[in-house]
């Protein structure tokens, strides 16, 4: 027969693996999410950055477009570097 302390020792060790069990399902699964949040995000912007650069409505950017694209990023870049520095 198990002494009542064994019983309990068992028991957590047992619920301890059933909680790293869960966790390893968990980690990933929420991580997926995230990725997919940050795919959505990223298609997005992509779509808005299309809308606005693509001046012949071609349905892609061409070189001067994507130099556009590239100047504003950089003065957006500077604007919030300057900004930190501000602070």
């Amino acid at each position: 027969m198990l002494s009542p302390m064994k019983k309990l020792s068992s028991k957590i060790t047992l619920l301890a693996s059933i909680l790293a069990v869960a966790g390893m399902f968990t980690v990933p699964a929420v991580r997926a999410a995230d990725d997919a949040e940050k795919a959505a995000k990223k298609k997005k912007k992509a779509e808005a950055d299309l809308k606005k650069y693509d001046k012949n409505a071609n349905g892609k950017l061409d070189p001067d477009e994507e130099a556009a694209l590239k100047a504003d990023m950089e003065k957006a870049k500077a604007e919030k570097k300057k900004k930190g520095e501000g602070k």
